[in-house]
């Protein structure tokens, strides 16, 4: 494959520039995974989703690609909404159902897997789970705390954002602004025995009503939720890597403490791009659970929309657009796709060609070029339908240029068996020839009757500008 660059946006730069892993041909990339106390809906699987096509880019791209994405099985607070620090989103959960927090991240873990399967999400080299990496969290807050950015108080313990003098650079909400009532000031966690709102948990106190609680220099506890990906992206990836990905909800306050939490652990610029996707609209917000219009995979099937075809949705938008999403659009969708597959279907199966056509080469290196343009899958699916109906590519050629595009598009393409061909009798053959007779003098009874017989016989009939079409 001819070598091309590959431009990606990154939130920290602001800036769509060339993409130079530290140590090509490997890249590391670490994606924000679900946090397993309810069903993961469809807007989240638009982060997993381009995190999945930026892999298969890449991969197409010959570049050896290292994925990790964690599973939050505890630690995530609802921040913000209870004035004594936040509850943990399984402990409110098991609270609620009577369930053990265990059983609802194993339950909730398992059809997570199935949704992203269902997805054709390619699954994570690494999917560490939270729970399972206590001790490395707990090294990173005793080191936070030796290097003069993090403080105990009352057995939890805090990160000191007025000493980390980066703080603000992804998100914009700086230490004066957010004092000032900048717009991340309402996601700030409120306690008393914090020296400051902005600051966030690294450790907190845990009491006997708690299911999950470990031992730590601080006292029995649990992690906060931001320190979990920056202990498991340093334990897989190292203290620099590549790529960090998530929805652009993410961007304050977890990535940005993030970036407090490595850089201050290590010395060390953590990410050298982070790639974050818009928000999925549903109606006049974006899709989200504390809003309640969250729709979830399974909705989608009960109204006979495929997995695939939401997939396929994806594409039709830009990942650092927002999408909104409609009756109109998801169905448009699922069309689409049926087309597609119709198209392919049409395409016999040939050897593997030795070399691309000229015409080939041409359509290759404009799809090429689209995806490496920071992901532009609108036009790359665009291309793809235009490729799949061309003639100035030999069929069998198509079938395999099109495939190979379904590499980085993960629609399973390769699934789709060429139409079997139809074998037409004589006596069928002598009632197509009736009936285009029929249908020349405008004789629509006979031409129906006709129809009918060839229905008769197994066919199914088409009108075209050729005339009668048996399938």
């Amino acid at each position: 494959m001819t070598s091309k660059p590959v431009y990606l946006y990154s939130t920290l730069t602001r800036t769509k520039d060339e993409f130079k892993p530290l140590q090509p041909p490997h890249v590391g990339i670490y994606n924000c995974g679900p946090t397993v106390y309810k069903d993961i809906h469809i807007g989240n699987l638009r982060a997993f989703t381009t995190t999945d096509l930026l892999r298969r880019m890449l991969e197409y791209n010959d570049y050896d690609v290292l994925l990790v994405r964690n599973i939050t099985d505890v630690g995530h607070l609802h921040e913000g909404d209870d004035p004594r620090g936040g509850e943990d989103k399984l402990e409110h959960e098991a609270r609620k159902s009577g369930r053990s927090a265990h059983e609802i991240a194993e339950y909730y873990t398992r059809l997570y897997l199935r949704d992203v399967e269902e997805m054709n999400i390619l699954p994570a080299h690494i999917m560490p789970k939270a729970s399972d990496h206590i001790t490395e969290m707990v090294e990173m807050t005793g080191k936070l705390i030796d290097n003069g950015l993090a403080y105990v108080s009352d057995g939890n313990v805090y990160y000191d954002v007025s000493n980390f003098k980066p703080y603000g650079a992804l998100s914009g909400n700086t230490v004066e602004n957010l004092r000032t009532g900048g717009h991340g000031r309402a996601q700030m966690e409120i306690a008393e025995d914090k020296d400051a709102n902005e600051d966030f948990a690294l450790w907190k106190h845990g009491d006997a009503t708690r299911q999950m609680n470990w031992e730590s220099p601080w006292g029995v506890g649990f992690p906060g939720w931001h320190i979990e990906c920056s202990a498991m992206a340093t334990r897989y990836l190292g203290e620099q890597f590549d790529i960090h990905t998530g929805g652009i909800d993410l961007v304050f306050p977890h990535h940005e403490d993030e970036i407090a939490q490595s850089q201050g652990s290590s010395g060390k610029q953590p990410v050298q791009y982070w790639v974050h996707n818009e928000f999925l609209d549903f109606g006049n917000s974006k899709m989200s659970r504390s809003v309640g219009n969250v729709l979830l995979l399974s909705n989608l099937k009960e109204r006979g929309i495929e997995p695939i075809a939401y997939r396929y949705l994806l594409l039709t938008a830009h990942y650092r657009s927002k999408l909104n999403f409609t009756d109109d659009s998801i169905n448009a969708a699922q069309n689409a796709l049926n087309n597609l597959r119709a198209d392919i279907a049409e395409l016999p199966i040939t050897a593997t060609p030795q070399q691309w056509s000229a015409e080939a080469i041409k359509t290759r290196e404009a799809f090429h070029q689209a995806i490496n343009n920071d992901l532009d899958m609108p036009t790359a699916i665009s291309i793809t339908r235009e490729a799949a109906r061309t003639h100035r590519i030999e069929a069998g050629e198509r079938r395999h240029l099109l495939l190979d595009f379904d590499r980085v598009l993960g629609l399973r393409l390769d699934t789709v068996e060429p139409k079997a061909e139809v074998v037409v009798s004589d006596e069928a053959l002598e009632l197509v020839r009736q009936r285009d007779a029929a249908r020349t003098a405008r004789n629509w009874a006979e031409s129906d009757r006709l129809r009918d017989q060839l229905k008769a016989l197994g066919f199914e009939v088409r009108d075209t500008p050729k005339g009668t079409q048996l399938v």
